[in-house]
């Protein structure tokens, strides 16, 4: 009950707890697409730099294919081992 009386200005505990499962999804998503945005800087930085030394000569698609493939498995091997860390460390209590 607020001072004198009145009621009170504080929002419900459920309405509260809404707004911030929104703003932490919210959040994540703008982390997902940055991590994304940074994947594909990466990729063209490396991939493309390391195949494309000449830019009409034969099996440069095949060296960037090769590239981007080897990146992308090693993005997922990285990222699941990531999450699986912080989902274990989030269910210990670690953080």
């Amino acid at each position: 009950m607020a001072l004198f009386g009145g009621s009170s200005s504080q929002a419900p505990a459920s309405a509260t707890d809404n707004k911030v499962q929104a703003f932490k999804q919210q959040i994540a998503q703008e982390i997902a697409v940055a991590n994304a945005t940074d994947l594909v800087n990466k990729v063209s930085e490396n991939c493309f730099e390391k195949c494309l030394q000449s830019p009409y000569k034969d099996g440069n698609e095949g060296c960037v294919d090769q590239c981007l493939a080897k990146y992308m498995r090693s993005w997922n091997v990285i990222s699941k081992t990531y999450i699986n860390r912080i989902q274990d460390a989030s269910t210990t209590g670690e953080i």
